[in-house]
């Protein structure tokens, strides 16, 4: 515990790493702000629940039509600047959407306008500032790393509903906008502050930089990999069949348990807490630790936390698996990035950590799946249905890696 506890204090007495860390805190808080708020505004002003659930399909569009070619970019063009501007762009996007709100010209247009800005800004996260975050860290310490930096994001998840729907009775959807162009625009100010960028420079110049019609073309030499294959199966997994269930806490709250809408955002807030809870358990104990195991067992464990949950839907109970699929969750999340960036060439880590930004797109898919079998059977069932149809894959994917393996 004590070399643990050394490791953070090496970790924080990085001035980048304490950069890129605030930064991803920031981009957490916003996320989750929007991500309630908008969903209430779209609501009061459509009155549909159908075009409250495409407010988060569109959100994720971007991962499907940008992912890739963001990624692809972060191996061409310098990494903090990319990092800089897409802020910046940010910033004044929703400077703009307050004023629109502000002079009470806001609509269900510009919900969806800002739920693409949102998901634009979080296509960088994985190829431009986790890829900043571990070269700041150094290789020796990336588990730690991605493991507190992950934590941060699951404790603004925890408490990012209750502060949104907060901000949005306080300050209406004008606020929410003002707030996330305030948040966009220090993380702006952050990201021109820092100096690995001189690093990574450095580091690359005796590689040939890649042309840009080689960044057109998918990396193949790691689509050929067994490995890397079984890791997007593993992403597609995760995507369909585990984190679109988050969505669905508020209707088994409801539902099921009968709670008030208080009681609900506190059982929503359950996942967040313990996923904050494992990362930072792995960011003190992961090192020496394989990744791919964390990251597989991580959505096995999910799963079949989720048809336990199926077996006994009680109040009691849906808290525990709550807290151990969050724990859960953290673990997949925790090394997701650790694995591309170990896995792949130095000249091709952004576009693999972009084509996977594809596959993290197919959540679009998984929520059309949850919010189908919700609607067709009864929560336990519908439950019971994600739990089995996700541990099919997984264990075939587990026996193809171990296949890979020998």
């Amino acid at each position: 515990m004590l070399q643990s506890s050394s490791k953070v204090r090496e970790l924080f007495a990085l001035p980048d790493y304490r950069r890129i860390w605030l930064i991803g805190a920031g981009v957490g808080v916003g996320r989750w702000l929007e991500f309630l708020a908008l969903g209430v505004f779209a609501y009061q002003v459509t009155g549909s629940p159908s075009l409250v659930a495409a407010v988060a399909i569109v959100r994720m569009l971007p991962y499907v039509l940008f992912g890739f070619v963001v990624g692809a970019l972060a191996d061409y063009l310098d990494k903090q600047r990319m990092l800089a501007l897409t802020f910046l762009g940010g910033s004044v996007a929703f400077a703009v959407m307050a004023g629109l709100a502000a002079a009470d010209l806001a609509g269900y247009g510009t919900v969806l306008c800002a739920a693409v800005v949102a998901g634009f800004m979080w296509t960088t996260d994985m190829p431009v500032r986790r890829r900043l975050l571990v070269e700041a860290a150094g290789i020796e310490r990336m588990t730690a790393a991605l493991g507190f930096d992950n934590s941060t994001n699951y404790a603004t998840r925890a408490i990012g509903p209750i502060a949104g729907g907060t901000a949005y009775q306080l300050f209406g959807v004008d606020g929410i906008f003002f707030l996330s162009a305030s948040i966009y625009a220090v993380c702006f100010y952050l990201s021109t502050r820092l100096q690995v960028r001189e690093a990574i420079v450095a580091s690359e110049e005796s590689q040939a930089r890649p042309s840009l019609l080689e960044l057109l073309v998918p990396p193949r030499e790691l689509l050929q990999s067994r490995r890397f294959q079984v890791i997007l199966g593993v992403t597609i997994v995760f995507n369909v069949w585990c984190f679109p269930i988050i969505s669905m806490v508020p209707v088994l709250g409801e539902e099921q348990f009968r709670l008030s809408p208080a009681l609900i955002g506190t059982l929503s807030a359950a996942e967040g807490v313990g996923g904050t809870i494992g990362a930072v358990l792995i960011g003190l104990l992961a090192g020496n630790w394989p990744l791919f195991r964390l990251y597989y067992f991580g959505v096995v464990s999910f799963l079949i936390l989720l048809f336990i949950m199926s077996a006994w839907l009680v109040l009691g109970v849906a808290v525990v698996c709550l807290l151990l699929i969050g724990a859960s969750a953290a673990a997949f999340s925790a090394t997701q990035y650790a694995l591309i960036y170990t896995m792949a060439p130095p000249k091709m880590r952004g576009r693999a950590a972009g084509f996977m930004s594809i596959f993290i797109g197919t959540s679009a898919i998984g929520f059309y799946n949850t919010g189908f079998l919700f609607s067709r059977f009864e929560p336990a069932d519908a439950l019971m249905f994600m739990a089995v149809q996700g541990l099919i894959p997984a264990v075939v994917l587990g026996l193809l890696w171990l296949r890979a393996r020998s």
